[in-house]
This record gives structure tokens, sequence and C-alpha cells, in this order.
């Protein structure tokens, strides 16, 4: 709205917005947490006119020290919005023209509100990401920490939710880690293509002021300016991928919940909640219920239906900009607000929990867990691997129709089925011991990863950060 009350863009208009149409059309509710950004892009706005020679030093001297007053009012709470303002863009552009006439009215020239709202999202989303990031950030360095005191924790590994082959915690651990590590790559390279200025493309074709988007790019602390305009104020893509980047964050944040909710199980009994991250029942007494990690779980769900909601907006939208993109910011809102709250949660919990390798060891007891070291040890004596995986399954199947274990084989019995001594082949430690493979379950190998997951986030931490 303009000071007078009036819609910026009124002069075309004989009659009002219909009250059901403004109220259709008005998102200041969700739009005026971009209010920083949209001060800072009216101020690098300000100085391009006055490079182009439209203001003079003094009056762009004033309209930025508006600008920046304007800001300091809406994130203390005492700017008033008025009930007719449409957006955060027109409700600063109006407090500014209330408070210096018709100096006010000259900020909009060689701007649309296409080019100021694109780039006031590409500055939020990157200042949420730089805060996701570490967010995740904190969350690899618990893992990392808990993977160094546990790099000998023997446990089975599971595939199809059974047991499968002995790992290692600290193995275990860090495969959640390299996975939340993926995430800040994608979100470094997505700040990267992101990190784009709008301004100066106008409402679709730039301006005759002969405006600098370069500068005003270097301004914001963004690392360029747009190469085409009508692509300027259509894309979305910036938006589209870092709700993916954040459904993406979401399903590793799930992994890691659901093996928390199944360690702590009392069937399983490998692990168990601190109490400020576990909850009780309202009826049964004696429940301590994993519901940090149901509800991060449960949250995953919330930021995939987001990206979702996205895709479905953008798809089929001709070039240029549609009032249907108004309705892009909510669900990116949504899904970073979701990852700031979820994350920290998380990390207080994987940093609280009791771990008990004792039950981890002892669940390793279960024979089937070195099925694949008896055939390993019949390839070693020359056999085909197809026939040691089929002599092992026939021994495997004998051995249950009898009632019987792999632990009560005689040293005959072992010698006959290839494998001589193969009874110190059941054993969690030497299992682990013996997969030397850099990235396997090893204790020398865990570490190394460890070192080099921290070595990651040292390197990730110097960066330097695309707004600046």
């Amino acid at each position: 709205m303009t000071a007078g009350g009036k819609p910026l863009w009124s002069g075309r208009f004989s009659e009002p917005p219909a009250p059901e149409a403004h109220a259709l059309g008005r998102s200041l509710d969700v739009d005026a947490r971009l209010a920083p950004h949209d001060v800072a892009a009216g101020v690098a706005h300000v100085r391009a006119l006055q490079d182009a020679g439209l203001l003079e030093a003094a009056d762009a001297d004033a309209l930025a020290s508006a600008l920046t007053a304007v800001g300091v009012e809406i994130a203390e709470g005492t700017l008033a919005f008025d009930g007719a303002d449409e957006d955060v863009h027109s409700a600063v552009e109006r407090a500014v023209t209330e408070r210096l006439g018709s100096l006010g009215e000259r900020l909009h020239a060689g701007r649309s509100r296409n080019d100021l709202v694109v780039t006031d999202l590409r500055l939020w989303l990157l200042a949420a990401s730089e805060r996701i990031e570490e967010d995740l950030a904190a969350l690899i360095a618990v893992l990392i920490d808990h993977a160094r005191e546990h790099d000998a924790t023997v446990m089975p590994g599971l595939t199809h939710a059974r047991f499968a082959q002995p790992v290692t915690l600290g193995h275990h651990l860090l495969a959640h880690a390299w996975a939340f590590d993926r995430d800040r790559e994608r979100l470094t390279q997505w700040a990267d293509r992101a990190s784009t200025s709008a301004l100066g493309a106008g409402a679709i074709a730039t301006s005759t002021f002969g405006l600098d988007p370069v500068a005003t790019a270097r301004r914001l602390g963004l690392l360029r300016a747009f190469e085409n305009s009508i692509d300027a104020v259509s894309d979305r893509d910036f938006v589209q991928e870092f709700s993916a980047v954040a459904a993406i964050v979401g399903t590793h944040v799930s992994r890691l919940a659901a093996d928390l909710a199944r360690w702590t199980d009392e069937s399983l009994a490998w692990a168990d909640f601190d109490d400020a991250y576990a909850t009780g029942s309202s009826m049964m007494p004696q429940k301590r219920n994993p519901d940090t990690a149901e509800l991060a779980r449960g949250k995953a769900a919330r930021i995939a239906a987001r990206f979702g909601q996205l895709t479905a907006l953008l798809q089929g939208l001709p070039l240029g900009y549609h009032r249907d993109l108004q309705e892009d910011k909510e669900p990116a809102f949504d899904a970073a607000d979701t990852l700031e709250l979820v994350l920290p949660a998380l990390t207080g919990a994987v940093r609280t929990l009791a771990i008990h390798p004792q039950a981890m060891r002892a669940a390793c007891d279960a024979e089937g867990l070195y099925a694949t070291d008896l055939a390993e040890a019949l390839v070693r004596s020359g056999m085909p691997f197809r026939e040691a995986h089929r002599r092992t399954g026939a021994l495997l199947r004998e051995l249950e129709e009898r009632g019987s274990r792999l632990r009560d084989l005689t040293a005959q019995e072992w010698a006959a089925f290839g494998v001589p001594g193969g009874g110190a082949l059941l054993d969690a430690d030497r299992s682990v011991a013996s997969r030397t493979i850099a990235g396997g379950p090893s204790t020398s190998s865990v570490r190394a990863q460890a070192d080099a997951l921290s070595a990651r986030l040292g390197a990730r931490a110097e960066r330097i950060s695309p707004l600046g």
C-alpha cells in the first residue's frame, strides 16, 4: 500500500479490491519474516539508483536510513502494520513513504515486487541453510564422539531388519554421520547456486535506468547477478532444490531416529534414552517412550510433503511471474523451521544416549552372523564361492533340523565341513577385526573414518559463506 492507503498498483483501477479478494491476496502473515532481507535489498537498490544518477547522495542516505529504521521497528515488533498492506514489501515501502513523503515514493523506481521477492527469499533461505548446516555439524560431531568411544563395541549388523554380520557400533554410527555429511555438502552446493540476485530484472524486462545488477548483488553479499530477466523472476529452482535437500535430510533424520527407537526397545535393551529426551504415558506409569525419536521420524514426512507441495505448485507454470508463486514461501519456511526444530533435539538425544555394550555383545551370540565368515573360509581353501555358499547353507539347515548349533560341532565335524577349527570363527571381535578393507567395521577403519569426518567438518567450517 502507498502512504495514502491505496495499493501500489492502484492507478489503473477505479475501485479498491473487494475485501475477500484482498484477503485472498494478502500474504503479510507469511512473508513478514522476509523483512530484514527486504530492507537489505531496499538499501542495495537505493545505492543502485544513486550510482545511476537517479538519486542525490543525501536523498539516498535518507532512504537508506529510513529503510534501516523500519527494519529495526519490525524486528522489535513496534511497527504497526496496516490492515491494507498486501505483503511485507508494500508494508516496508509504505512505512518509508510515511516518513519521507515523496522521497519515499522514489524508492521503487527500476524494481518490481517480482525481482524483490525472489531476492528476499534467496537471502532468507541462504541464512536458514547456514543455520541448518551448523545443526548438522553438531549432530555429526556427536555421532563421531560416540563412534570413537565405541570403535570396538561389537553389535549385530542388519539387512532386511534381520541379523546379518557383526559390525561395530562405531561403524554403524558413522554410517549415519556420512549421510549427514552428504547433506551438508548438498546444502553447500545449493547455496553456491542460490547465491544470485534478481534485483534489476524488474517485472520481467529490466528497466531503462541503466542499473548495475552486478554491483547490487555484491552489496548483498551474493555471488552473482541474474543472467536473464525472465528467468530471474520465474526461477524457483532454488526453493524447490532447497526443499528437496531438506527432504533428504529428513530421510536421514528418520533413519537415525528409527535405529534409536529400536535400540532402546526393551526387547533389545542396547541403549536407553536420557530422561530429558524420553516421555511417559498418561496412563501407564512404567513407560519411558522414545518420543523424541518418533517425532523426528514423523517430522520427516512433513518435510517430504512440503517438497511435493512445491513441485505441484511449479509444474506447468509458463515463464514469467504468476501470483501462484506467492505460495512458494510457506512450504520452504516450514521445511527450514522443522529441521531447525528437529536437529537440535535429535542431537541432544544422541549426545545423552546411554549405550549398553554388553547387551550388544550378547546379541552377537547369534550364530547366523558368522555364516558368511564360514563361506569365505571355504573360498580361501580353494572352493568356488557358490559351492561354499551352498555348503554353508546346507550345514545351517541340517543343524536347525536336528536342534543343534554351530558351537556344538566337534573338531571332526568341522574338518569334514572343510574348515578345521571353524569354531574359532564364531567370534564377533575376530570377525570384525578380520575385515580390514577401508570403510569397513574394524576398529582401525572406524578411527580412520572418524578422523576423515572430523577433517571434513573443520574444512567446511572454514569455507566462505555466499552471504559474505
